[in-house]
């Protein structure tokens, strides 16, 4: 496999976590196939569009905020297939900071390299491994930076 086809496919992987994480509907679905389907388990199963909507409400209900990290991506490319298996640490502030969420998962993908489109994530399944919660922690540390979930956030800032 190329240093191409492997940044392209990490970068793709990145480009998602930003997107949950900044809720940007436009980001995550830069990542999909538009056919894509989503497998999140008995909480979700559907199209991309459909995962999209999904998510953003359950995010915005749910969370003040989350980040997403990904870990030991293995990539096995077969010509214009790749299958893809990332570690996932995922963070979840409840809403009104009671308490934080800590998910371990992996996300178990098959990308499509497709004309016009390249690589992106045509089949996806969320496997679950384990989940812990804290309480009694700072959200925000005064004095930082403030987060935004959408693109008022400094990392959407070009100057």
């Amino acid at each position: 496999m190329s240093e191409k086809v492997r940044a392209d496919i990490t970068e793709a992987l990145h480009r998602y976590c930003r997107g949950i994480d900044r809720m940007d509907a436009d980001l995550i679905r830069s990542v999909y196939h538009s056919d894509g389907y989503d497998d999140h388990g008995d909480v979700f199963r559907g199209s991309v569009e459909d995962y999209i909507t999904w998510v953003l409400n359950v995010l915005a209900e749910r969370f003040d905020s989350t980040m997403h990290t990904l870990t030991n991506i293995t990539i096995e490319q077969d010509g214009g297939v790749a299958h893809v298996e990332s570690y996932l640490i995922a963070y979840h502030v409840t809403k009104g900071g009671g308490s934080l969420k800590v998910f371990g998962a992996r996300y178990v993908d098959r990308f499509e390299d497709r004309p016009g489109a390249g690589w992106r994530i045509a089949h996806r399944t969320l496997v679950s491994e384990w989940q812990t919660e804290q309480t009694g922690f700072v959200a925000t540390p005064p004095g930082t930076a403030p987060a935004a979930r959408d693109r008022t956030d400094p990392s959407y800032r070009r100057d």
